[in-house]
């Protein structure tokens, strides 16, 4: 049983390739699995801005949306109604003979 040099040259030369194709598989799968990492926590990050911008523009307009109920309540008031048929549309208060009170049925 004689096996040529050419023979186990063959040999060592076929193991080396496929231990080199299964360094560079196991590379690339360690290289892709690093890239799907990293971007996962950069969209973990750009998630968190995301949710501190809306946080802040709710804040914005819940401010908003106070001055405005204010602001609402105070142009619907009744004094500022009567001030402004008053003046502007030249209203005066009912004789209280002509005032007549209807009472609601319960």
């Amino acid at each position: 049983m004689s096996i040529g040099v050419a023979s186990i040259g063959s040999f060592f030369f076929e193991q080396s390739k496929r231990g080199s194709l299964r360094r560079v598989m196991a590379l690339a799968l360690i290289v892709l699995l690093l890239l799907f990492y990293v971007g996962w926590k950069a969209k973990f990050v750009q998630l968190g801005y995301r949710i501190e911008s809306l946080g802040q523009e709710k804040r914005d307009l819940e401010r908003t949306n106070r001055g405005l109920r204010i602001e609402a309540s105070s142009l619907s008031s009744q004094a500022r109604i009567e001030q402004i048929a008053i003046k502007r549309l030249g209203m005066v208060r009912p004789a209280k003979e002509n005032v007549v009170v209807v009472k609601r049925k319960e």
